[in-house]
């Protein structure tokens, strides 16, 4: 679910209470989808096509060979169309094949939105993923030095069972008590810095 207006007033004001405790900069992205998945679609397609080819030659159908053609490239466009859904791409492509999208979708996104450019590198971008239900975290390089990597996955591990529910008061309370979390390895400073946006952001993947 992507945050409408008055869902992303909520998750702002969760950042900001998320960052009252610690000095990480938090920044929050929703994402329509990770990936357009146009090659499970083209996929699903030639699937169909090849079925499809195979019926009408091998089965004894009354059909004209000039109908041959028509019939096949039909089925194979709108299973196309179809898996554009979210709810095919999402039915119809492997949980690797999310992952990875997923994966890619973060790291531009953690450069595009600035996470990268904190002073201490202390960046924390979460991702919130619609089509394939999930919820992603990547640190910056500081909080790699500063944080134990199972001390990092299993903050990770508590927003996404904090999320898993997909309800914007339970995403605001996960972003906000990761916040102490954090402040526990990296304390918020008497002359800290606001140094990105805290309201979230809605990234659209066609």
């Amino acid at each position: 679910m992507t945050p409408s207006e008055e869902q992303g007033l909520r998750l702002t004001r969760a950042v900001e209470e998320a960052e009252r405790h610690t000095g990480c900069e938090i920044v929050v992205v929703g994402f329509r989808r990770a990936d357009g998945y146009l090659d499970v679609a083209f996929r699903n397609a030639l699937v169909v096509a090849l079925v499809a080819l195979g019926l009408v030659l091998l089965v004894p159908f009354d059909i004209p060979e000039v109908l041959v053609f028509p019939i096949v490239a039909g089925a194979s466009l709108a299973v196309f169309g179809a898996s554009r859904l979210p709810a095919v791409a999402r039915a119809t492509s492997t949980r690797r094949r999310r992952e990875a999208a997923i994966r890619t979708a973060m790291a531009v996104a953690f450069q595009e939105r600035g996470v990268s450019r904190t002073r201490q590198r202390v960046g924390v971008l979460v991702g919130f993923f619609e089509l394939e239900r999930e919820t992603a975290v990547l640190f910056d390089v500081g909080l790699q030095a500063r944080i134990p990597a199972d001390v990092r996955a299993s903050i990770a591990e508590g927003l996404r069972s904090g999320c898993a529910g997909e309800d914007i008061e339970s995403r605001a309370a996960a972003i906000a008590g990761m916040g102490t979390r954090l402040g526990a390895w990296v304390p918020r400073l008497a002359d800290d810095v606001d140094e990105l946006p805290n309201a979230p952001r809605v990234e659209g993947v066609q």
